[in-house]
This record gives structure tokens, C-alpha cells and sequence, in this order.
């Protein structure tokens, strides 16, 4: 059950702050070090200035994003809405040449109870750095991503409704994305939305941590009951869930060997390693080889029983992020692990010493599973794009909304 309200949104004045690509930023995990340097210098109010803290390292103090906060609050920068609202928001854009659009809804989620379900484990010093910047800029930056069950007919046709008016917010961000938001402001509609989603189970696509820091502060601050989330219908509007590939380096000279020893090895060509994963219907891996070699793994039920934690679930010891956690992270020995996400990840070059080793997405099933069951994925299990933009429409936590 999803307990949603209507909140008094927080945004730029266009008029002062200017466009609100410039000034809103990609979801933070899905920024590269380029893109972030971009986005720092596209505006002198990007919402990055009120992210970061010292450094731009997010590990220190926010003593300065604090400051901005409150001088873009006394000079319009940022300006609250009188009234509480819903919002409605779309991200059109192509799918491998095809339109789709991701629609939802940004709501006030109350953070007790079980109404977000996560899938992946939390790391405490990540949720301590983020308290610390809830008090140094205390306002939702940027939306926790929850994905859905279906809702209710009223509910749908509510969502579902031609706008009458043009957005409120209209841009299209720097991959061609365009991005459209409405208020709901209409009493009626508020009680169906809140409703329909009282009836929904919401697993927390991205921003595990921004929820786990909005929980621990309604612990230490109870009047703090909500964070800023949008909520999508993944049976009608659902993201995309992409995989997110493993790449080690330093790794053992004989692996090829090793590898042997826990799996089934079949020689694939680079350009069918990726189809070919996708066939098998068990445990499996592909493998890259920085020489630019293709091979297929399939795990050996043996060491599956043998090596992976029995009181996990089926579906869980059947995803392949857990055959590799299992199987084949333990014979890297200390090779590092780094992780490339999306389609197309076989492309590209690998140094020498590194492998790539290829994983299928789990089924949005899996996710609801293993969300329901409180077993946590290996991290970086899925992927959802596209993800709602941080700066776009935020919730001060001053609001009592």
C-alpha cells in the first residue's frame, strides 16, 4: 500500500533561473565524470551546486550548497507553490528508433510502513552522507523512482487524461529526451490518485538511499513523514530495465582455467555473445576477453548448489548478478570490479588484464519477488531508464507537505 499526498512543489523561476535543462541534471549514479562537468558549468544554478558538498566529492561538508539554497529561496531563484498538488510527468524519447513515453506520477510518500519496497542493500555512510545534506538544503533534490503494480480504472483514466493546459515545465534534456509536466490540482483527482495507489505495491527502481536517508530522518525528526517519489504504472508505462555488466581487471592469468572449473565454457563471435546469453533460459554469464574473444558461460548445477546461499529464494539464486557474485567473483582473486550498464556493453574496447563478463536484466517478476520476499539483489542488479531528472520539481521539507 502507497501512502501518497499532495505536496507544495519546489522549482526554478524560469524568468530568473532560465532553461530547466540546464539547470536540472540526470539522475546522480547515472552521470560520468565529463557529463558532470558539463552539467556544473551549463548554469550558474544547476541544481549539482545544491548536491554536492565539499569538493564535489559528496563526503564533506555542505556548508555552500546550503548557502545557495537560501539565497536562491530569498531572491526567486527557487519559489514554493502556494498550493498542494499531484503532478503529472512524462519523458518522451526513442527506444531503438521507436517513440515511447514514461509517465507518472510525483507524490509525498509517507516512509513509514512498507509502502516502497527496496531490492538492493544500502551502504550507512551513503545514508549519513545524505542526512548531512538534508540539513545543510533541506528540500527532495530529486525524486525516489518506484515502479508499481496496476492501479485501478479511476486511477488510470486520471493519469491517462488529455491535458487541458499547456506544462508547466517543458524541455528536452541533452539526449533528445523531452520531458512534460502538469499539476493536478483539482480536489477530486487528488482523492483518486491517493486511492489508486492505496491499492498498488511500489518497488524502488532508483534512489535506495535517498529513501533509506528520508526514513532514518522521520526516525530522528517524526514530523518528517514524507519524501518526494514518482510513481509509475509498470504495466502500462514501465521503464526500460537494462543490464549492468561486470568489468574486472587484474585478473588471474589463468581464468580461462578457473572459469572452466564452474562452468561450461562455449566459444560465441563478440558481435552474437549478447543474443546468444539471451537464449539460455538457466544461469549463465557471456565473457569478453580483452583479446577480443567471446565466450558463453553456463553455470554447473553442482556449484550452484554447493557455492550459492541456500535459504535465498529460487528466483534469486537464478539471477545471473548472483551466478557471479557466487560463481565466478570468488576465482577472480583480486581483480577490481567496476560495472558498465545499458545495451551494447560487448562493444568497446577492454584493456589488457580485464574481462567482461555480460548479464541479462531480470524480469521486472524477479524484482517484485524478491522486493516482496525482504531479500536484497547483489548490488547493481537492474538499471530502469529513463529515470526523473533531479532540479525538476522538488519538496521543501519546511512545506508540512
Amino acid at each position: 500500500m502507497v501512502d501518497a499526498a499532495p505536496f507544495r512543489a519546489l522549482r526554478y523561476d524560469t524568468a530568473i533561473a532560465g532553461d530547466p535543462a540546464t539547470t536540472s541534471a540526470p539522475a546522480y549514479d547515472d552521470l560520468g565524470r565529463f557529463q558532470y562537468a558539463q552539467h556544473r558549468t551549463a548554469s550558474p544554478y544547476t541544481v549539482l551546486e545544491l548536491l554536492a558538498g565539499a569538493g564535489d566529492d559528496q563526503s564533506g561538508g555542505y556548508e555552500s550548497a546550503g548557502a545557495a539554497y537560501r539565497r536562491w529561496l530569498r531572491t526567486g531563484v527557487l519559489v514554493e507553490h502556494s498550493h498542494p498538488a499531484f503532478y503529472l510527468y512524462e519523458i518522451h524519447e526513442l527506444r531503438r528508433a521507436v517513440p515511447a513515453v514514461l509517465r507518472g506520477v510525483l507524490a509525498a510518500v509517507a516512509v513509514t510502513g512498507d509502502t516502497l519496497l527496496p531490492h538492493e542493500r544500502v551502504e550507512s555512510h551513503r545514508i549519513e552522507n545524505r542526512l548531512r545534506r538534508l540539513a545543510a538544503v533541506p528540500a527532495d533534490l530529486a525524486p525516489v523512482f518506484a515502479v508499481h503494480t496496476a492501479a485501478g480504472r479511476d486511477f488510470r483514466d486520471v493519469v491517462d487524461a488529455a491535458p487541458h493546459t499547456p506544462p508547466l515545465i517543458a524541455f528536452t534534456d541533452e539526449v533528445g529526451a523531452d520531458h512534460r509536466i502538469w499539476p493536478v490540482t483539482e480536489s477530486d483527482a487528488h482523492h483518486t490518485l491517493a486511492m489508486g495507489l492505496r491499492g498498488v505495491r511500489a518497488v524502488i527502481a532508483d534512489g535506495h538511499h535517498r529513501f533509506a536517508a528520508a526514513v532514518e530522518l522521520q526516525r530522528l525528526q517524526p514530523q518528517q513523514r514524507r519524501t518526494l517519489t514518482y510513481l509509475v504504472d509498470a504495466t502500462a508505462y514501465g521503464p526500460q530495465l537494462l543490464p549492468v555488466h561486470r568489468v574486472a581487471t587484474r585478473v588471474p592469468r589463468d581464468l580461462a582455467r578457473r572459469l572452466r572449473e564452474v562452468s561450461t565454457v562455449t566459444p560465441v563471435p563478440i558481435e552474437a555473445l549478447e543474443d546468444a546469453l539471451a537464449a539460455v533460459h538457466g544461469p549463465a554469464l557471456g565473457w569478453r576477453t580483452a583479446g577480443d574473444e567471446g565466450w558463453l558461460l553456463i553455470a554447473h548445477d553442482a556449484e550452484l548448489v554447493r557455492r550459492m546461499p541456500r535459504e535465498r529464494s529460487t528466483a534469486w539464486r537464478r539471477l545471473d548478478t548472483a551466478v557471479f557474485e557466487y560463481l565466478v567473483r570468488p576465482v577472480l582473486g583480486d581483480a577490481e570490479i567496476t560495472y558498465r550498464a545499458g545495451d551494447g556493453a560487448s562493444q568497446g574496447a577492454l584493456r589488457p588484464g580485464s574481462a567482461l563478463f555480460l548479464v541479462r536484466p531480470p524480469p521486472l517478476e524477479t524484482v517484485y519477488s524478491c522486493a516482496l520476499e525482504g531479500e536484497a539483489m547483489p548490488a547493481k542488479s537492474t538499471w530502469f531508464r529513463p529515470k526523473p531528472r533531479a532540479g525538476v520539481v522538488m519538496r521543501s521539507l519546511d512545506s508540512g507537505t
